[in-house]
C-alpha cells in the first residue's frame, strides 16, 4: 500500500493551479483550495500564497537600510519575526533567513567568508524543512498519472466560473439534445414501417429563408451571351511621388494636429464661450506651471575670510624665491623647485575628495557583531564580565539615520606625523617601537633637489639601528609585494652562419621550395629533440604518475638504509645507486616536463591558480649529444650481448624473454604494510591479502572517481543536447516522413509521366473524334431547337384555348347551379306546407281534446307553432337551396377533370418531345 505524505518540493504546475484557485475562491477558503491540488495540505497552500507567491512580496536584494532595520528591530523584539516582517517590507521567512546570514558574516572573524558556503545550505538527499519559501521546481517531460488526473480535474472544477446556473443550463442543453435525438429516432423508425408522419409546415408571414432564396434572379432559359458580365481587371495604385513612398512627415501631421485643436477651440466658443476662456486662463495662467525646486545645498565650510587667508599663506611662503624666479630665466626655473606645491606636514590637503565616505560604513556588521555577542554570552546567573559591544541607539524603533557631509578641512584635526618625523608642537609624541623622531637639527620636509642628508645619526648609534631595521623591512616588504613570475623567458643564440662565397648568378628561391625546406628543417629539429628524450617517451610507454615515483623513490631509500654502514659498498652496490639515482631524476624531469594526461588535466581544471603560483619546477638533468647517446646505446647492446652469453641465454628467443618478464612483472607486488615493492611468491599470506586489498580500494577509488566524473559529464552533456536530441528525434520522424513522401511522389511522377506518353499517343485521334461529335450535336442541336420552337408556339396555343374553354365551363357552372337552386327551395317549400298541414292538424285534434281546460294555452301553442313551422320553411328552403347547388358544383368538378385530363395528356406529348434532347449539349 503506497502512504502520501503531503507536503515536499513545490512544482511549477502546483503554483499555476494554486494562483488560479485563489483568483476564483479568494484568500479565506484555503481547505477548498487545498483540494485541487493532491500533495499539498490547507496550511501549506496558505503559507506558499503568504511566503512566495503573493506579489506584495519583495524578492530583491536586501538594501542597506533593510539589514539596518531588521537588525535594529531584531534587538527591541528578539524572535518576533511576524512583527518584524511588515515593518521591514518582507515575509518573516525572508527576515529570519537574512538575519541567520548577518549573524555568520559577523562572527567569521577572517575575511574569507563565503554565502555560498552556508552550513545551512541543504545537501543532496536531505529534505527542505520550508519548501514554501524557496522557487518552484520546473515541470517533469513526463508527468505521473496522479499529476495528469489532478490537472485534468483542476481545468474541469476552474473552467466553471458561474456556479449552479451554468451547470442548469449545461444540463437543460443536454436534455434538449436527447429530446431532439428521440424525436429524430422516432420519426426515422415511423418512416421505415411506411408510416408517413410529416409536420405541418407553419405559415409565415415573411419569407422563409430557409427555404427560399430572397430577391432571386432566375437565368432565361436556352442560351445567352455573358460578355457584359466580364469585369475588367482593378489595376492597383502603387505610390508614384516621393511623399506617398515616404509618407506623412511629422511637421505635416503636427500642423495638421494644429488645425484640429483651432477648430475645436472654435466649435467650444460657439457652443460654450465662458469655458473655454477659463480653460485658455488656466493654461496661460504663470502659477499653473510647475516651479524648480530650490537647490538646497548645505552651508559653506570654509567663508571667504578663510579663503582669502590661504591665498596670502600660500604667496607670501618664499618672497625671495618669487623674486628669483621673477628676474630669472626659465633654465633658472628648471633648477630651482617648487616648494609652494608642496603642502606642510599634518595638514590635510584642501582638495576635496572624490566620494563623500559613508558616514556607516561598517554599522551593519558593527550591529550583526553585538547581536551574535549577546547571543553567546552566559546567563548572569553564572556571574562574570557583560560581553563588550558596540555603541548602538535606542532611540527609536528604526535606527538613527546619521547625516553625510564632505568633510570640512579646516575643522578635520591635523594629521599624525609618519615615522621618522619629529612631531610638532601640541602632537603626542610615537609610542611605536619601530618609528623614530627627527632631532631639532633635522633635515627640512620639503627638500625637492634631495641636497641634505636624510638624518644627522651621530647624536644616537640607536637611532642609526633603527633607521637600518626599517629600511630593511620596507625593502623586505617591497620584495613580497612583488607578484609571483607568469612567463619564463628562453634566450637562444642564433646559429652562426658560415659565410659562402656567393655564386656569381644567385637565384631567388621558390616560395614552395622554401616553405617544404623549412618544414624539413623544423622536422629535423623535432626528431632530433625527440631522440634526445628518454626511450619511454620515443615510443609512448605507460610512466609512473607522481605518487607512484614518490614511493619508489622511498623504498630505494629504504633499502639504501637497510644496509650495513660498517661494510663499504661495493662497485656494483654503487652503480645500482646510480642507476637508482639516474632513474628517480629521470623520471621527476619526464613528469615535470612532458606530464601525464590526467596530471594536465588537472593543471587546466585549477586554472588561474596555477598562472598566480608561477611556472611548475622543472628539475635539471645532465644533457648529452646525439653521439654520446649512440655510444652509450652500443655499450648497452654489447654488454647486453654479454649477459646473454654469460647467462647461457644466447638461443632464447624474444617471445621466452617477453614470457618470462611478465611472469615476473605478474609476480611484483605493492605490499602497504611496508610501503615498498615485493615479490609475491616470497611474501606470506597475509601481506598478499593486504596488497589485494590495497589494490582493490585503489581500484574501486578510482572507478567512483571515474562514475563521478561520468555522471558530471553525462548531465552537462543532458542539460547541452537535451534540447538538441528531442529536436534531432522530431527531424528524424519528420525526414522519414519526407522520404516517404519523396518516394510515393517520385513513383507517381514515373506514372503520370507515362500517362502523358500515353495522352501524346492518344490526343489527336481523340481530339478528332470530340470535333466529329462536336459537329454532330451542333446539327443535332439545330433541328431540335427548330423543332423546340415549334412545340413551343404549339403549347402556347394550346394553353389560349385552355384558357377560353376554363371560363366557358365557369359560366356554365354558375347557370347550372343558379337552376339547380331554384329547383331545392321550390321543394323544400312544398315539403315544409305539408309538414305544416299536418301539424295543423294534429294541433286542432289537441285543442279539441283539451279545449275545455287549456283553451288559451293551445291558442298560444298555436301562435308558436305557426311561427317555428315559418323558420323551419325558411331554414328547409336555405337547405334546398344549398344542396342543389353543391349538386351542380359536384357535376360541373367531374367536367372539368374529365376536360383537364384530356389537356394534360396533350402536354405531356409536349413535354416528352421536349425531354428528347441529348443529355450533353447544353
Amino acid at each position: 500500500m503506497r502512504i502520501m505524505i503531503k507536503g515536499g518540493v513545490w512544482k511549477n504546475t502546483e503554483d499555476e493551479i494554486l494562483k488560479a484557485a485563489v483568483m476564483k475562491y479568494g484568500k479565506n477558503q484555503w481547505a477548498r483550495i487545498s483540494s485541487l491540488l493532491v500533495r499539498k495540505s490547507a496550511k501549506q497552500c496558505k503559507a506558499r500564497w503568504y511566503e512566495w507567491l503573493d506579489p506584495s512580496i519583495k524578492k530583491t536584494e536586501w538594501t542597506r537600510e533593510e539589514d539596518e532595520k531588521l537588525l535594529h528591530l531584531a534587538k527591541l523584539m528578539p524572535t518576533q519575526w511576524r512583527t518584524i516582517a511588515p515593518i521591514v517590507g518582507r515575509t518573516p521567512s525572508q527576515c529570519l533567513e537574512r538575519y541567520e546570514k548577518l549573524l555568520d558574516a559577523a562572527c567569521a572573524k577572517d575575511e574569507n567568508y563565503e554565502p555560498n558556503d552556508d552550513p545551512r545550505k541543504l545537501r543532496p538527499g536531505e529534505i527542505d524543512p520550508n519548501p514554501e519559501s524557496k522557487p518552484a521546481r520546473p515541470d517533469a517531460v513526463d508527468m505521473d498519472e496522479d499529476e495528469k488526473e489532478m490537472l485534468s480535474e483542476a481545468r474541469a472544477r476552474l473552467a466553471n466560473t458561474r456556479g449552479k446556473k451554468a451547470k442548469r443550463k449545461a444540463r437543460e442543453k443536454q436534455l434538449e439534445e436527447a429530446r431532439r435525438l428521440a424525436s429524430l429516432q422516432k420519426r426515422r423508425e415511423l418512416k421505415a414501417a411506411g408510416i408517413d408522419n410529416r409536420h405541418k409546415k407553419r405559415k409565415r408571414k415573411g419569407i422563409d429563408y430557409n427555404a427560399e432564396i430572397p430577391f432571386e434572379k432566375r437565368p432565361p432559359p436556352g442560351f445567352y451571351d455573358t460578355v457584359g458580365e466580364d469585369r475588367p481587371l482593378e489595376h492597383i495604385q502603387f505610390p508614384t511621388t516621393i511623399e506617398e513612398l515616404e509618407g506623412k512627415r511629422r511637421v505635416d501631421v503636427e500642423a495638421q494636429l494644429r488645425k484640429q485643436d483651432i477648430g475645436r477651440n472654435k466649435i467650444l466658443h460657439r457652443q460654450d464661450a465662458p469655458a473655454a476662456i477659463m480653460q485658455a486662463n488656466k493654461l496661460n495662467d504663470p502659477e499653473a506651471v510647475t516651479r524648480r525646486s530650490k537647490l538646497m545645498l548645505p552651508p559653506p565650510q570654509i567663508s571667504d575670510h578663510e579663503l582669502e587667508e590661504i591665498a596670502k599663506m600660500g604667496n607670501a611662503s618664499d618672497p625671495a624665491l618669487a623674486e628669483e624666479l621673477g628676474e630669472g630665466s626659465t633654465a633658472t626655473r628648471t633648477l630651482l623647485a617648487s616648494y609652494s606645491q608642496t603642502p606642510r606636514l599634518g595638514m590635510t590637503p584642501l582638495r576635496t575628495p572624490q566620494r563623500t565616505p559613508g558616514g556607516k560604513g561598517d554599522a551593519i556588521m558593527m550591529e550583526a557583531e553585538n547581536l551574535a555577542r549577546l547571543r553567546e554570552s552566559q546567563t548572569p546567573l553564572l556571574g562574570g564580565d557583560n560581553p563588550e559591544l558596540h555603541p548602538s541607539d535606542f532611540s527609536g524603533v528604526t535606527p538613527r539615520k546619521k547625516e553625510i557631509q564632505t568633510p570640512n578641512p579646516m575643522a578635520t584635526p591635523l594629521a599624525s606625523p609618519g615615522p621618522g618625523v619629529t612631531p610638532r608642537i601640541g602632537m603626542t609624541p610615537s609610542r611605536d617601537g619601530n618609528s623614530f623622531g627627527l632631532t631639532p637639527k633635522g633635515t627640512p620636509f620639503r627638500d625637492e633637489l634631495h641636497i641634505n642628508e636624510e638624518v644627522e645619526m651621530q647624536d644616537s648609534a640607536q637611532l642609526e639601528l633603527r633607521r637600518q631595521a626599517e629600511l630593511r623591512r620596507g625593502l623586505r616588504s617591497g620584495f613580497a609585494s612583488i607578484p609571483q613570475p607568469k612567463n619564463e623567458y628562453q634566450l637562444v643564440m642564433p646559429p652562426i652562419t658560415e659565410e659562402k662565397e656567393e655564386s656569381e648568378e644567385q637565384i631567388e628561391e621558390d616560395m614552395s621550395d622554401r616553405l617544404a625546406r623549412e618544414r624539413a628543417e623544423e622536422q629535423a629539429k623535432q626528431e632530433a629533440l625527440l631522440r634526445k628524450r628518454s626511450k619511454v617517451l620515443q615510443r609512448s610507454l605507460p610512466r609512473p604518475p607522481a605518487t607512484s615515483v614518490e614511493i619508489l623513490r622511498q623504498s630505494l631509500v629504504k633499502g639504501g638504509e637497510s644496509r650495513s654502514t660498517f661494510v663499504p659498498p661495493t662497485s656494483i652496490e654503487q652503480a645500482d645507486e646510480l642507476i637508482n639515482e639516474e632513474l628517480l631524476s629521470l623520471l621527476e624531469h619526464d613528469n615535470a616536463k612532458y606530464p601525464l594526461d590526467e596530471q594536465t588535466q588537472r593543471e587546466k581544471r585549477k586554472g588561474n591558480k596555477r598562472q598566480t603560483n608561477g611556472a611548475a619546477y622543472i628539475p635539471e638533468i645532465e644533457g648529452f649529444d646525439e653521439h654520446e647517446l649512440k655510444e652509450a646505446s652500443s655499450m648497452v647492446d654489447e654488454e647486453i650481448q654479454y649477459l646473454r652469453v654469460a647467462m647461457g641465454h644466447e638461443n632464447e628467443s624474444f617471445v621466452d624473454f617477453v614470457k618470462s618478464h611478465d611472469a615476473c612483472q605478474e609476480d611484483l607486488m605493492f605490499f602497504p604494510m611496508n610501503n615498498s615493492y615485493g615479490l609475491a611468491s616470497v611474501a606470506g599470506n597475509a601481506d598478499k591479502i593486504s596488497a589485494l586489498q590495497h589494490e582493490f580500494e585503489i581500484v574501486k577509488k578510482r572507478m567512483d572517481d571515474e562514475a563521478k566524473k561520468a555522471s558530471r559529464l553525462e548531465h552537462k552533456i543532458k542539460l547541452l543536447t537535451q534540447g538538441y536530441q528531442a529536436r534531432a528525434a522530431k527531424l528524424g520522424s519528420q525526414i522519414q516522413d519526407t522520404f516517404k513522401q519523396m518516394n510515393t511522389a517520385a513513383t507517381e511522377l514515373e506514372c503520370f509521366q507515362e500517362l502523358q506518353k500515353q495522352e501524346h499517343m492518344a490526343g489527336a485521334y481523340r481530339v478528332r473524334n470530340l470535333a466529329e461529335e462536336v459537329n454532330k450535336q451542333k446539327a443535332l442541336e439545330r433541328t431540335l431547337q427548330s423543332r423546340y420552337g415549334d412545340l413551343l408556339s404549339g403549347y402556347q396555343r394550346i394553353q389560349e384555348q385552355l384558357a377560353e374553354h376554363k371560363k366557358q365551363l365557369k359560366l356554365q357552372e354558375a347557370a347550372l347551379e343558379a337552376v339547380e337552386a331554384e329547383k331545392r327551395a321550390e321543394e323544400e317549400s312544398v315539403e315544409a306546407e305539408k309538414r305544416a298541414k299536418e301539424e295543423a292538424v294534429e294541433a286542432e285534434k289537441r285543442a279539441k281534446e283539451e279545449a275545455v281546460e287549456a283553451e288559451k294555452s293551445a291558442e298560444e301553442e298555436a301562435v308558436e307553432a305557426e311561427r317555428s313551422a315559418k323558420e323551419e320553411a325558411v331554414k328547409a328552403d336555405k337547405h334546398a337551396k344549398g344542396e342543389e347547388a353543391a349538386a351542380q358544383n359536384h357535376a360541373a368538378e367531374e367536367e372539368n377533370e374529365k376536360k383537364s385530363q384530356s389537356v394534360e395528356e396533350e402536354s405531356g406529348q409536349i413535354t416528352m418531345v421536349t425531354d428528347e434532347e441529348p443529355a450533353g449539349f447544353t
